[in-house]
């Protein structure tokens, strides 16, 4: 994982710190509207998120059976607390191969929020074939990350630059990312007015664990240039 940990962005691994600074940059506005928009999973469906930080996501969700991954202790602990009235189950620790083999073919939805650009190539690649051990054959995958666009406003591109993350990537950059593991995946850029700032929203589906049927699929499609929205 490539980020940086040191001087002021140390603070961030204190939950507090980090929900203050997602607070400032509307963080609870722009989880309301990724549930709405892009998630929307029906009750009782089962859910997945990589890096899910405090779990803060799974208040937006509604009766689902969550289960969260974080390598943060202290977040873990928090979202613990904050969701103990819910159906969610957070464990500590990066999703790796002894995690995918837990749960085979288990869930509808994965959501991949804010990690892919803290991880190189090989590493989001891996990450990809193991998702597509646990995604349901009708299942999605949603990803969300800050993206490096031509013409962005400028402030958007100060501040992600600024991010922990050092792999943050263009569109075509994030698109590479899931194949051969889906062999249907599109996205779109959507810029945030006001704290100004830009993401790359991708979903994929038709999961492959085999990555040579992937390759060969006669449904592949790879449409991830669909457009650019705006948020107020």
């Amino acid at each position: 994982m490539a980020e940086r940990r040191q001087g002021p962005w140390a603070l961030l691994a204190r939950p507090w710190v980090y929900e203050a600074l997602q607070d400032v940059l509307g963080a609870e506005r722009g989880r309301r509207r990724f549930s709405t928009e892009d998630l929307h999973p029906l009750p009782g469906q089962s859910v997945l998120d990589i890096g899910c930080g405090t779990a803060a996501l799974a208040r937006y969700l509604g009766p689902v059976r969550y289960v969260g991954y974080e390598p943060n202790a202290a977040y873990v602990e928090r979202g613990r607390r904050e969701n103990a009235d819910r159906d969610v189950t957070l464990r500590t620790g990066y999703f790796d191969a002894a995690a995918a083999a837990e749960f085979p073919l288990a869930f509808d939805l994965v959501v991949v929020s804010a990690v892919l650009h803290h991880m190189n190539d090989a590493e989001a690649g891996d990450l990809f074939r193991l998702l597509a051990q646990v995604v349901k054959p009708e299942g999605r995958v949603v990803t969300l990350d800050n993206v490096l666009v031509p013409r962005q406003n400028p402030i958007a591109r100060v501040l992600i630059n600024l991010d922990r993350g050092r792999n943050v990537r263009s569109p075509a950059g994030y698109a590479r990312l899931p194949y051969p593991w889906f062999a249907d995946c599109r996205g779109r850029v959507l810029h945030q007015g006001w704290i100004p700032y830009t993401f790359w929203i991708m979903e994929c589906r038709l999961p492959a664990p085999d990555a040579a049927v992937a390759a060969a699929s006669p449904h592949a499609r790879q449409d991830f240039f669909g457009g650019s929205d705006s948020s107020a």
